[in-house]
């Protein structure tokens, strides 16, 4: 039985864009809260937003006055 080179490339082809396309869902929700947490953490750090923490530990950012 003979299968064009074609037909195998394009099947391996999707199934690798497939198997890509689920790691990068998976691991995108992570990778952005990674972002977002070191991003107000720095901004923290610099003395660049008002926050404030809260009981429970987790840090509250407040609304700048704006002129």
């Amino acid at each position: 039985m003979y299968i064009p080179l074609e037909y195998v490339f394009a099947v391996v082809t999707v199934v690798t864009a497939y198997a890509t396309y689920r790691l990068g869902i998976r691991d995108g929700d992570d990778f952005r809260d990674d972002v977002v947490n070191s991003t107000i953490d720095y901004l923290i750090k610099e003395n660049m937003v008002k926050w404030k923490r809260r009981g429970d530990g987790e840090i509250e950012l407040l609304p700048l006055d704006e002129k």
